[in-house]
């Protein structure tokens, strides 16, 4: 099996929640502010189709929770719901990634959407501090 970041700990700086489920992870790339992984707590399945209702459920209270959650910290201007199976296929997850027609100041750093209007990728990678990711992952955890 190729490397898995959700299985591997590949992601554990960037833990925000844990449900029965489902996990929520902040994305380490942050060209769109407050863009998160929600990831299936088990390993798999390739497809959507193999959820169970129970998993379902689940990612329908928590997708609701965590939009607004993101709404309310960012202000959104609209938000994108992806399932990119792809080099870690067999790890089912979704992101969601805020788009913004106007440009977002957070902590002095500024986060532009430059491809409002457009599929968000390719969007061009942009480092951010580290410390900047820690108090956008801690201020998604103290609304959630």
């Amino acid at each position: 099996m190729d490397r898995c970041i959700f299985c591997d700990g590949g992601l554990e700086k960037y833990f925000i929640k844990r449900f029965e489920y489902w996990s929520i992870y902040l994305c380490e790339d942050q060209n769109y502010l407050g863009r998160v992984y929600i990831s299936l707590n088990r390993h798999g399945p390739e497809t959507i189709t193999e959820l169970t209702n129970e998993e379902w459920q689940e990612f329908k209270i928590i997708i609701d929770k965590v939009s607004k959650v993101l709404y309310g910290l960012y202000k959104y201007d609209f938000i994108n719901y992806l399932v990119l199976q792809n080099a870690d296929r067999n790890h089912f997850h979704i992101h969601l990634v805020p788009r913004y027609i106007d440009a977002r100041i957070l902590h002095g750093e500024e986060f532009k959407d430059d491809r409002w209007g457009h599929s968000p990728f390719p969007a061009v990678k942009k480092e951010f501090d580290e410390k900047l990711l820690i108090k956008i992952k801690e201020g998604i955890i103290k609304e959630l």
